[in-house]
């Protein structure tokens, strides 16, 4: 893969279409063979939670569960803050299969490398 793409989420239940949003971006950059991380951080690390994508439900885009099982099928990474997880009760027990621990040293070698989006 290439022209590597890191969006940024930082929201969660109070804003579907903002996760739809981002999702919808992402998921497009990786049609086109981008490599993309989806990195989750303050309300957004509620999405790594198993089975809280289908909580949210988006006026303007498909079902925010649907895009993020597209994200993953399409191989890609997510990333979660560890003080945020902790903050919101997420932890290796609960988290969705396929989203890992990422610091702050990972986000910011990560951004060096990528284009980034933040939502």
């Amino acid at each position: 893969m290439s022209n590597p793409f890191l969006f940024t989420l930082a929201s969660f239940d109070a804003d579907a279409d903002r996760v739809a949003a981002s999702l919808v971006l992402a998921n497009n950059a990786l049609a086109v063979g981008s490599d993309v991380t989806l990195w989750l951080t303050l309300e957004g690390v509620e999405l790594a939670k198993t089975g809280a994508a289908r909580e949210l439900k988006p006026v303007s885009f498909p079902p925010v569960s649907e895009l993020l099982d597209q994200f993953v099928e399409q191989g890609g990474r997510i990333g979660v803050c560890p003080p945020c997880g902790k903050t919101h009760g997420l932890t290796d027990g609960n988290m969705m299969q396929g989203a890992e621990w990422m610091g702050a040293a990972a986000v910011v070698g990560a951004a060096q490398e990528s284009r980034t989006i933040s939502f």
